[in-house]
């Protein structure tokens, strides 16, 4: 996906609360250190609603990027076309819900992506790639329901050469806490490490709900945001509205409940990162040379799906 221009709490008991949770808020819990509105953007044809960056708060470990893309209904005939666009000093992380995704780039790799499993490209020096409906997809109505996130390389990586790796939904660590379920997608949390070889130290994790069984989130990473991605879901008692970013307060450690998702991400800062469009660099002359290389279509091109591609923004 492509983004406009521009740059220890309480437990929660059961899980149950009597009434109505209180709305989430900055200092409503001890773990609250921000909350984050989403902001609806316009990618390809359709609209995501974007929680970093943000201006009070850019990035989030390594995280500098953060999409809740859907839950869109599909009509038959319809369907997702992300042209052929660039990246470099990052790697991107596709995490879906519902639905499912066609990824290509110009590493060659070709990679269907489904509930549950990662997608890790890493942009490095510069990559181009595209994500698309999948063809059979297209006869019927569909569903598509996702997160996508960028994590900015570290300073020794930002001009690693391109690569990607596909991580199926099988592979994923998971840990239970009565009848929630944490997935463990990219990093390590919970006393679990995904497979997926990430860049630096991370979490992104994908948290189902249910009522009655509890889950913390442990304080293994320095900064940590939890996302609500549907449904009922709240901190420490406190409600949090579907499509919020919670930037946890560091060293908390506070209590997921409720019926729903949620998502954590996180990890060891990587230092100041400059953004442009989807470009990140420690550098600003760096981002500035791309911009003239994808003017002149001079990254590499996307075997087999490099038109139409994706101009700078005016």
């Amino acid at each position: 996906m492509t983004p406009e221009g521009g740059a220890a709490g309480p437990g929660a008991g059961s899980g149950r609360t009597s009434g109505p949770a209180r709305p989430i808020e900055a200092g409503a819990s001890p773990a609250v250190e921000l909350v984050i509105e989403p902001r609806r953007r316009p990618v390809g044809a359709g609209e995501v609603r974007r929680l970093l960056p943000f201006r009070l708060r850019r990035m989030v470990g390594p995280f500098i990027f953060a999409d809740l893309m859907g839950p869109d209904d599909i009509a038959a005939g319809g369907g997702v076309a992300i042209d052929a666009h660039p990246h470099i000093g990052l790697s991107t992380v596709t995490y879906l819900f519902d639905g499912r995704l066609v990824h290509r780039d110009s590493t060659g790799a070709i990679q269907t992506i489904e509930p549950g499993a990662v997608n890790w490209m890493t942009a490095g020096s510069g990559v181009a790639h595209t994500e698309r409906s999948h063809p059979d997809d297209r006869g019927a109505s569909s569903r598509l329901f996702g997160l996508q996130t960028w994590v900015a390389l570290p300073g020794e990586a930002e001009e690693i050469a391109p690569s990607f790796q596909h991580v199926a939904a099988e592979r994923a660590p998971v840990e239970r806490f009565g009848g929630s379920e944490v997935r463990v997608a990219v990093g390590y949390g919970w006393g679990h490490e995904s497979p997926v070889v990430a860049s630096s130290p991370l979490v992104l994790a994908s948290i189902e709900l249910v009522d009655g069984s509890p889950v913390p989130v442990p304080a293994d990473h320095p900064e940590r945001a939890v996302a609500a991605v549907e449904g009922e879901v709240a901190l420490d008692g406190h409600a949090v509205e579907p499509g919020r970013l919670v930037v946890l307060t560091p060293g908390s450690t506070p209590t997921l409940s409720g019926r729903g998702r949620a998502a954590v991400l996180g990890g060891e800062p990587v230092g100041p990162r400059h953004i442009w469009w989807n470009f990140v660099s420690s550098d600003p002359e760096r981002i500035e040379q791309a911009k003239v290389d994808w003017a002149a279509q001079r990254f590499p091109l996307v075997p087999g799906d490099h038109e139409p591609w994706v101009p700078l923004p005016g």
